[in-house]
């Protein structure tokens, strides 16, 4: 072996791997900040599909759950802002799938409703 093998294999793979490690770990008092931005995302996106009307109850936790992680932030309190912020993200997404799926059932409907229109008039 030569010395340039030994320091990369006994020095350079274990410096490379600790730093990996240590940076890849989050840190208590890690700023939830990137959690904060992806849960108000979340909640724009189920208001564009509708959650206001279709998913109201889902939607207004998640808003609640997003101001109380935006609350402990800014007391410091960053693992609760986490824990916040990571279930207004759900609760975000729950809203969007619940406001998707009533607009599917909706148009289920008015499908149905066409067919059934359509039948009456052949039958007639």
């Amino acid at each position: 072996m030569t010395i340039k093998t030994v320091l990369i294999r006994g020095v350079g793979v274990p410096l490379i791997v600790g730093t990996l490690l240590i940076g890849g770990c989050g840190t208590p008092g890690t700023q939830p900040t990137e959690k904060i931005t992806h849960a108000e995302l979340a909640i724009k996106r189920a208001q564009d599909s509708k959650a206001q009307e279709l998913a109201p109850v889902a939607l207004r936790r998640a808003e609640d759950n997003l101001q109380k992680a935006k609350a402990a932030q800014k007391n410091g309190d960053y693992e609760q802002a986490i824990r916040f912020a990571e279930q207004a993200l759900a609760d975000a997404e729950l809203a969007e799938a619940e406001a998707e799926s009533e607009m599917a059932r909706q148009a289920a409907q008015e499908l149905r409703e066409s067919v059934d229109a359509l039948r009456e008039e052949v039958n007639r």
